[in-house]
């Protein structure tokens, strides 16, 4: 059985620590565990009191989504009363995500915002793209520090930013889009990186590297709550092993 760190729990809510490589949502394509195996073996979810609320069981509590990929903070209820105020928060944009994403290229300025519409590809179902007609995105970013890397492409110069980035909203895709189409594709992701670069990018980490390692909102019983979440050990040991840039 799979193990989870839980970084902050009370009666109504935990705040998971997701590793990379774990899918959240069940469904009959994924094989293995999912995040929601994990919930529904440790929390009472099915219980007698829960068992005609279908939302809450489909989800099994489960707030909002990460990528396989992506480690860090998931929020998951443990009752439909906390899952709809929750839900009903990150509707309204009252709960705080950000995120830390090594992109490639040195970027600038050192903080910014894009507002990009993004929908699913007609083409590549499982990819998203910046479109006209799609659904409004918005993305701040604020550079960290930068570093030096062999890259396969000149117009990187070889460099690599380290971002904090934080969500307006919350798309399907939406950092590793937005960045790829503003130039900085996120390092090693095999979706939205030029194939030849994100091989030589995997030999250095073996995932995208993004991390959601900060969630602030107030929450049902109305207390201010922060929760943060260090980067991953893989994450960390590549940073490590790069120069600063001058």
């Amino acid at each position: 059985m799979i193990e989870i760190p839980i970084v902050r729990e009370t009666d109504d809510y935990i705040v998971i620590n997701k590793p990379v490589g774990l899918v959240v949502n069940r469904a009959e394509s994924i094989k293995g565990e999912t995040v929601q195996d994990w919930v529904e073996k440790n929390q009472k979810i099915r219980t007698e009191k829960n068992q005609n609320n279908e939302l809450f069981l489909s989800r099994s509590g489960i707030c909002h989504r990460l990528d396989k990929e992506t480690s860090g903070c998931l929020l998951i209820a443990k009752n439909p009363e906390t899952l709809r105020y929750f839900l009903d928060l990150f509707k309204f944009r009252k709960i705080e995500k950000r995120y830390i994403a090594l992109v490639h290229g040195a970027v600038e300025p050192e903080e910014g915002e894009v507002v990009l519409p993004l929908r699913r590809s007609l083409f590549e179902r499982e990819k998203w793209h910046v479109h006209y007609d799609g659904k409004r995105a918005v993305s701040n970013w604020r550079v960290l520090s930068k570093y030096v890397f062999d890259s396969e492409n000149e117009r990187w110069k070889d460099r690599l930013s380290l971002l904090s980035v934080g969500l307006k909203t919350g798309r399907t895709h939406q950092i590793r889009v937005h960045f790829s189409f503003l130039g900085w594709p996120l390092f090693a992701d095999d979706k939205y990186l030029q194939k030849k670069q994100a091989i030589v990018d995997r030999k250095s980490l073996n995932r995208h590297f993004l991390h959601a390692g900060y969630l602030a909102f107030i929450d049902n019983k109305g207390k201010n709550v922060v929760v943060e979440s260090p980067l991953p050990e893989d994450c960390q040991g590549l940073l490590d092993s790069l120069d600063l840039a001058s």
